[in-house]
């Protein structure tokens, strides 16, 4: 009867396996969160833009109505102007949370990716580690059984 030496090759196919998946999930995660950022960015420019275009025009109605003229100012024009710029502060504000949160949930998701790989290499080495142990208490019984004869 041949000894056949045992093989811990799977335990190694697992390992890469997981790493695998980690890193395909931890790329699409990176590529989606990068997207997301880059959306996010865009829209609080356009945002900006639009208010700087609309700032003039918003002011310039006032002096067609006869609100405003010559360094003097109304209490409609500022309570109006008040408004127009607290409005956009808000938004403005309210998007950077946004996409603040947005990439967030992406760090944290990255977050449990990497806990799960983790979690996987670990429970596969102790598997593996476990496997030897037994292995090497059946080499010790076959010694001392053989040796005893």
């Amino acid at each position: 009867m041949a000894y056949n030496p045992p093989s811990y090759g799977g335990y190694e196919r697992a390992k890469n396996d997981t790493q695998y998946k980690y890193t395909q999930d931890a790329t699409t995660n990176a590529y989606s969160r990068f997207i997301s950022q880059q959306r996010g960015k865009r829209n609080l420019g356009d945002m900006q833009n639009n208010y700087k275009q609309s700032f003039p025009e918003q002011t310039a109605q006032f002096g067609q109505r006869g609100i405003s003229a010559g360094g003097i100012n109304s209490g409609i024009m500022n309570n109006s102007m008040n408004r127009f710029v607290g409005n956009y502060a808000q938004q403005q504000g309210r998007a950077t949370q946004d996409l603040s949160s947005e990439l967030q949930q992406y760090d944290l998701g990255q977050l449990g990716m990497d806990s799960w790989r983790d979690r996987q290499l670990a429970s596969i080495e102790a598997d593996k580690q476990a496997a030897i142990a037994n292995d090497a208490a059946q080499l010790d019984y076959w010694r001392q059984t053989i040796g005893s004869m």
